[in-house]
């Protein structure tokens, strides 16, 4: 498993809870239990028709929705949920529907650019626009844009998980080095504030931790954090297994380099 396969296995595990309260997971749940008085199996399979049909009606119902009362960030961010969903399943089919391709991305970034328009301080929401240019191949112009908007935003209110992901999405798409570099370290003392003030949460920890494993080349400081996390978090939790895993990682290549 390489750098990239391992950063992406750790957010994964980061953003599992929230996956499970997020409209995907609300999917998922209605479709595995539907007609099974709610009973799930944890090994049943989504049937992907299934999925479909269902994004298809929530989009019906919330594009209805829009044209009567309005545009509203829920029903925005319902709809960006489905049309990832409807993309993400195409494009994994083995013969993918081009034309189908090209709408889903057409109305994805439609709704996206929407929910930015009325939440323009929401980090996450900036953040999946800039990912959604570079997955449908928007020009560099405005690519670069979108960084700078989404980096003025986090000036204002730090938001860590964001910036680490902008940061991972800067170095996989050769921005400049100065405002990775910039960007690095402005998280840095965001961090380094926290721990002065004694604020520092456990999720602040673990993403300290990656900043210094992944981007600062200090294995041994984000061990500590690491450290502090599991001493302090339930083992069921899953910010315990998130640092658990991520340990193992940074231990791996300490081994690797000796």
């Amino acid at each position: 498993m390489d750098r990239r396969q391992r950063w992406a296995a750790i957010i994964a595990l980061v953003l599992a809870v929230a996956m499970a309260l997020s409209a995907i997971g609300a999917y998922a749940g209605h479709l595995l239990s539907r007609g099974d008085a709610g009973t799930v199996d944890p090994g049943q399979q989504v049937d992907p028709e299934a999925m479909r049909e269902y994004c298809l009606e929530r989009i019906a119902s919330d594009e209805k929705y829009i044209e009567e009362h309005g545009p509203k960030v829920g029903v925005l961010s319902e709809l960006c949920e489905c049309y990832r969903l409807l993309l993400q399943m195409e494009r994994s089919a083995e013969e993918a529907d081009e034309a189908a391709v090209a709408e889903y991305e057409s109305d994805l970034k439609r709704y996206s650019r929407d929910l930015v328009e009325l939440e323009p301080d929401k980090p996450q929401y900036r953040l999946d626009l800039l990912k959604l240019y570079r997955e449908t191949g928007e020009d560099d112009d405005t690519i670069a844009g979108e960084i700078k908007a989404l980096r003025k935003v986090l000036r204002k209110k730090a938001d860590p998980g964001t910036s680490l992901e902008l940061i991972r999405f800067m170095k996989s798409s050769e921005q400049p080095e100065k405002i990775i570099n910039d960007e690095i370290a402005r998280l840095k003392d965001h961090f380094k504030g926290l721990t002065a003030e004694e604020k520092m949460t456990g999720i602040d920890r673990y993403y300290y931790a990656v900043l210094l494993g992944d981007h600062l080349e200090k294995r041994a400081a984000a061990l500590e954090q690491l450290d502090l996390i599991l001493e302090t978090e339930s083992p069921e939790g899953e910010l315990y297994k998130a640092a658990e895993y991520y340990r193992e990682v940074l231990q791996e290549e300490e081994e690797e380099t000796e």
